[in-house]
């Protein structure tokens, strides 16, 4: 079924404009502005019902750094440091880089910034504004709120947070914007421009290529206005719409924002009436509502607008089809609960025929076998991706969650066997080995976060409640690497087996070997293995026939007395 886009800017840019949020936020800065008396950067917090106004204003003094401020200074340069250590999840993505101007002015009120966020309550709703240079430090305030986490560990109030800038400079560079993309921070900035106010194209005049835009641009014109997020859009309309008037004031966003209000309802122009398609006609629709006409006979610019509104809608099509990732990912959650319901089964399955369901998809005996592996390549790719996506933010919001994160762990200790399976059947070998194994990164990943949580509750004891006792039949092998120890075992067995092998490969051999009974005998004083190990035709059973007659005579372990005396059965009771 061929996918039908279409680009909402306009609705959004009128929903956002016929609520109250914006004249709020501007009436804030204008107060701020009409005090003379305060010098450099001045801001206020302000409650008004259940909702919190900060707002950003620079005096006259500070503004003129604007004209001298495009300068970008690194994370990792000696300049501001103490301001950049406050960013720490950002730099450990990159390096990245803002303008002087901004990062200058933040540093020299670090002190009072530190203070105001000590005010932050997050179950309020958060408004953070700013006009001109005002809005560049809005931005970087708000890029510290979201790096403390109190706006991103819990989703509800996440949605509190929102940054809305009047007429801003763009603040950072290409590392900055793609690390707030792969955090998903993008949606918590709005960027007013004025197709009047120069401002906002200042620094992109004089670093062409290194200031990148991110968040959402509203972009406001006589005739209207419209929202962008796609970042190769927002910097050519800020080259096409750039003014060529005299900056504009502070009346200019206020009786702009009036009258935008004031339209009650949002007319198609007639310039998208002949456009080839629906998701065309909703480009050209913006472009008209910031007033960028698209059609007009003997246009002398006709070509240039044609190739804007082309490279558009290329540009559009990419990043709405990017967005749609995460929805379709999200969407696939119940077939993958299905899934799992049938690997279940198929564990079940495999345990009646004595083998264990790792041994029989090694071997794929039957159809059955053959079946489960669409659902394992399956399974495989919507962890692969979620985890990707979850890497990318700071503060692993998902896996933080003890819901998510059994999700995964049950998924990786359920999976990852049959992986293993499938690796070892092709003849490979050393699969945890980091530098040549073959062992995913997103299962070192979900391992690694669960060890992080466990950290962070109360030590466990070492002894096994009853409760996993009673229910060691059911439970899967905690450790979702253990068949990939028990295949170098096997190998070690043979290497020590082999007539050829050397004195110093067979006590090689010898030491895998013991400290792989260690292993495992630790593992099942704990309760953590499956006893569907000790099936008659699972590989630890086979390695255990061939190795209790190579050993030694005189060898005694642990492991050695709980084989040679049955205790495996007591152990899948429960009772040892």
């Amino acid at each position: 079924m061929k996918q039908c886009l279409f680009s909402s800017g306009s609705e959004l840019a009128n929903l956002v404009v016929g609520s109250d949020i914006l004249q709020q936020s501007w009436q804030k800065i204008e107060g701020l502005n009409a005090n003379p008396s305060l010098e450099g950067l001045k801001f206020h917090k302000y409650q008004v019902g259940r909702r919190t106004i900060i707002a950003f204003v620079t005096s006259p003094s500070s503004r003129e750094e604007l004209q001298h401020g495009s300068n970008l200074v690194q994370s990792s340069s000696s300049t501001a440091e103490e301001s950049f250590a406050l960013f720490k999840s950002l730099s450990r993505k990159d390096h990245f880089a803002v303008t002087e101007a901004a990062i200058t002015l933040f540093n020299q009120n670090l002190d009072r910034l530190s203070e105001l966020k000590k005010e932050i309550d997050p179950s309020n709703q958060l408004i953070i504004t700013g006009c001109s240079l005002g809005g560049s430090i809005a931005s970087l305030f708000t890029l510290l709120l979201l790096e403390s986490g109190i706006f991103t560990k819990d989703k509800d109030k996440g949605k509190g947070l929102l940054c809305i800038t009047f007429g801003s400079p763009l603040v950072g560079d290409s590392c900055l914007q793609n690390t707030l993309a792969q955090f998903s921070w993008n949606s918590y900035f709005l960027h007013l421009v004025s197709y009047k106010d120069p401002v906002p194209r200042i620094f992109k005049d004089q670093n062409s290529d290194a200031l990148k835009p991110f968040g959402t641009f509203l972009f406001c014109s006589e005739t209207g206005c419209s929202c962008f997020e796609d970042p190769k859009t927002i910097l050519d309309l800020l080259v096409e719409t750039a003014p060529s008037q005299e900056a504009a004031t502070s009346q200019d966003y206020k009786e702009m924002l009036d009258r935008l209000r004031r339209k009650a309802l949002f007319k198609l122009n007639s310039d998208a009436d002949s456009a080839s398609s629906p998701f065309r006609a909703s480009i050209i629709t913006q472009l008209s509502a910031i007033g960028i006409k698209t059609t007009q006979p003997q246009h002398e610019n006709q070509s240039k607008i044609n190739n804007l509104v082309d490279q558009m809608e290329k540009q559009e099509r990419k990043f709405l089809m990017g967005k749609n990732k995460s929805l379709i990912t999200s969407k696939k959650l119940p077939d993958i609960k299905m899934y799992m319901a049938y690997m279940e089964w198929y564990k079940r399955w495999a345990k009646d025929k004595e083998s264990g369901y790792y041994d029989s998809y090694r071997s794929k005996l039957f159809k059955t076998d053959m079946d489960v592996d669409e659902f394992c390549k399956k399974l495989a790719n919507y962890w692969h991706d979620l985890v990707e996506e979850e890497e990318k933010k700071p503060h692993n919001g998902l896996f933080a969650s003890r819901r998510f994160l059994f999700a995964a762990t049950n998924y990786r200790r359920m999976v990852e066997p049959l992986i293993i399976a499938k690796y070892y059947a092709k003849g490979e070998r050393n699969y945890e080995d980091i530098k040549e194994g073959g062992r995913d990164r997103h299962f070192i990943l979900l391992e690694q976060w669960l060890e992080q949580r466990q950290e962070g509750q109360k030590e466990q004891s070492s002894t096994p409640n009853d409760g996993k006792k009673k229910m060691v039949a059911e439970n899967l092998t905690e450790d979702s690497c253990f068949w990939a120890k028990v295949e170098e075992s096997i190998l070690a067995l043979k290497m020590l087996k082999n007539a050829e092998s050397s004195v110093e490969e067979k006590e090689s051999s010898k030491e895998k070997l013991r400290k792989f009974e260690v292993y495992v005998f630790d593992s099942l004083k704990n309760y953590s293995v499956s006893p569907e190990i000790f099936l008659k035709d699972s590989s630890f059973n086979r390695w255990w026939n061939e190795y209790k007659n190579v050993k030694e005579r005189n060898h005694n372990s642990d492991l050695t007395n709980f084989m040679t005396n049955g205790k495996y059965n007591e152990y899948a009771k429960g009772k040892f």
